[in-house]
């Protein structure tokens, strides 16, 4: 009698996934959004320029004029009232009292040392017309404090 032979039943594997395609359509996904993004030109052009250690003048001290706005809306430069009615919006009293101080720091060659101060129960119109006076004077740099 003679036994046939039979075949032995195939050993399992582990299974196994193939992800070289995977990868490769991954990396092609990647390459392209890479490549048709743009970057935002207003992030690149921002600037800063930050304070550097110089004196002012020779030697004079500068004084600081401190511009607040109140609550009831009047204005005050360095503890006295200039402009107090609320319902005009050009403050001539203030424009002059800038313009005049934009003139000494001329004569000195300094930076006027300007600092708006704005109670925060003001309104914000107020505000805003002190900086509208401020730029008519052509004063483009102050501190606006707290």
């Amino acid at each position: 009698m003679s036994k046939k032979n039979k075949p032995l039943a195939a050993t399992d594997k582990e299974p196994a996934l193939d992800i070289s395609s995977m990868i490769d359509v991954s990396f092609l996904l990647l390459i392209f959004f890479l490549l048709t993004s743009t970057l935002d030109p207003k992030e690149t052009d921002l600037g800063m320029a930050l304070p550097t250690a110089t004196t002012c003048g020779p030697g004079l001290p500068v004084e600081v004029l401190q511009i607040q706005v109140q609550a009831d809306g009047g204005i005050f430069v360095n503890g006295i009232t200039l402009d107090t009615d609320v319902n005009q919006r050009n403050l001539p009293l203030l424009e002059d009292k800038l313009k005049q101080y934009k003139a000494a720091s001329d004569l000195l060659s300094t930076q006027p040392l300007i600092t708006v101060l704005a109670d925060d129960a003001s309104k914000g119109q107020r505000f805003i017309d002190v900086l509208n006076t401020l730029a008519k004077v052509e004063i483009k740099h102050f501190t606006i404090g707290l």
